[in-house]
């Protein structure tokens, strides 16, 4: 899985690279765009120490996951950089390797 990562995590709290890990656990479990999504949107109806899109900003738009990180947690203002931009075929190649392991 190629993901590319653009900037830091800026420490806004103690909680903040922690937000950042789970979200990066999400994208290296789910086994498809559509499993990342039902992921998020599960746990931030389900948070442990705060909700991911508190910290995070994130975008499915073109053909690209794209993730931001909020200036303070529940601010409608993001850093400039992006934290992390993953293409979608990413995903569905990793969920077609799956197909072929389970038909063999």
């Amino acid at each position: 899985m190629e993901i590319n990562f653009k900037g830091p995590v800026m420490p806004i709290d103690p909680y903040s690279q922690l937000a950042f890990v789970e979200i990066l656990n999400i994208l290296l479990t789910a086994g498809h765009i559509v499993d990342v999504n039902r992921f998020l949107i599960s746990r931030n109806v389900n948070p442990q120490f705060g909700s991911l899109s508190g910290y995070f900003r994130w975008s499915f738009a073109g053909d690209r996951f794209t993730l931001w990180q909020r200036t303070d947690y529940n601010s409608t203002l993001c850093f400039n950089h992006r934290i992390l931009d993953l293409p979608f075929g990413v995903l569905a190649a990793k969920d077609n390797g799956k197909d072929k392991e389970t038909a063999n």
